[in-house]
């Protein structure tokens, strides 16, 4: 009798396996999970998030696809899917799975895949590890078969990033000179961008995201100074050593760069990659900007030769040094190497008078007896003034730096 007990027992239950077979595989999910479980997928759900928890990831992966087969909107199953996807390194599946958390999740809160283990909207979660797995899976910066560094960004990607860092210096520079309160219009910025071309524009704002870093904190003043002084002839032609040959190349918006580097902080901080992976990546990106010691560098650039030419490096460089890029001293050191160069002869006039001079005779200079002589104490001679602009010279090299306080 107890025999045949058993015996119906595992007869019903194969009966009831086979038809849910049948079931599962001739409705829909939705019906499937209505006839068969009414959970919503939740067991299978919290089966998976046992097991990956428990670094079990293959049987993690079979209990979240059991559950989203009886619902595929289960966003935990969703989000363990996401997480395992990502430590098998299947990204492109992890990828999938975030981006329908975002469109099914709404309110619905978790601590899965938070760094401080803190409930948080499931959406903000997968938005983050969303974007994670985009730094993951692209490179900003590409070595060139030379070994120099670079973006990988062309002239039409970079303006398509919105606006630039030259543009977004220039306008914070026309608000500063506009009078009464003016509104800056673009014109007005791209009445000074001109001035540029487009390879002068890439340097200035090579320089200027330089300095954005290190204002903060993502590059020391170290690596600030270094970077800036071996390129400076970028900005300095007449007067430095020219920079190095990528700095003319096409940049990436501030943003982008400073998000890229958040995102490898973040990365770091979850574990997704190691501190050192964190560091080769960051030095690759300082260097991709402005290299610290560059193998190669660009063509040395010839100095104006006409007043014309000379008067738009002039105001260039006035420009320049109002983006608060170059110091006074640089900027008169380059001022004189620009007028210098345009080959003005000393004024023949003055040499034409100093010839004609006449001599005369020590008699005719005593006063004459009608001339009031001055009987006041003569006071001791002093010393010429320096002339206007001029400073002493540092004994420390005095730079353009967001660490100057």
């Amino acid at each position: 009798m107890y025999i045949s007990r058993i015996f119906v027992s595992t007869a019903l239950a194969a009966g009831l396996l086979s038809s849910c077979s049948f079931i599962e595989s001739h409705t829909s999910p939705e019906t499937y999970n209505a006839l068969t479980f009414g959970d919503n997928g939740a067991k299978e759900a919290s089966k998976a998030t046992l097991a990956y928890s428990q670094g079990d990831f293959n049987q993690a992966d079979e209990h979240v696809q059991m559950s989203l087969r009886q619902n595929p909107k289960n966003t935990q199953a969703l989000m363990i899917g996401a997480l395992t996807a990502e430590k098998t390194g299947r990204l492109n599946r992890a990828r999938q799975y975030y981006e329908d958390i975002i469109l099914v999740a709404g309110d619905d809160e978790t601590v899965l895949g938070t760094d401080d283990m803190q409930p948080q909207k499931m959406v903000d979660v997968a938005k983050k590890r969303l974007r994670l797995l985009t730094i993951n899976q692209s490179k900003l910066v590409i070595e060139n078969a030379d070994g120099t560094t670079s973006f990988s960004i062309s002239e039409e990607a970079a303006s398509r990033q919105g606006r630039s860092a030259l543009e977004e210096a220039l306008f914070v520079r026309e608000q500063k000179n506009a009078a009464d309160n003016k509104a800056v219009t673009e014109a007005d910025v791209k009445a000074v961008e001109v001035l540029f071309t487009p390879q002068e524009q890439n340097i200035i704002s090579r320089f200027l995201i330089l300095k954005e870093l290190a204002e903060n904190d993502m590059i020391t003043k170290e690596e600030f100074l270094a970077a800036r002084q071996s390129n400076i002839g970028g900005l300095l032609p007449l007067t430095n050593a020219p920079a190095g040959i990528t700095a003319d190349k096409p940049v990436p918006s501030p943003d982008v760069i400073i998000e890229r580097i958040n995102a490898l902080k973040a990365a770091t901080e979850e574990r997704a990659i190691t501190p050192r992976e964190f560091s080769a990546e960051r030095d690759l990106i300082i260097e991709a900007i402005l290299p610290p010691a560059p193998r190669q560098r660009l063509k040395r650039q010839a100095p104006a030769k006409d007043l014309l030419s000379a008067a738009k490096n002039l105001r260039k460089l006035e420009v320049i040094y109002d983006l608060d890029l170059i110091t006074t001293k640089e900027k008169q050191k380059e001022q004189a190497a620009i007028e210098r160069n345009l080959g003005i002869t000393p004024n023949k006039e003055t040499t034409t008078v100093k010839e004609k001079i006449e001599i005369i005779p020590a008699e005719s200079l005593e006063p004459s007896a009608t001339a009031p002589v001055s009987t006041a104490p003569q006071m001791p001679e002093l010393p010429q003034s320096a002339p206007a602009g001029f400073a002493p010279q540092p004994l420390i090299p005095d730079v353009s730096s967001p660490f100057n306080g």
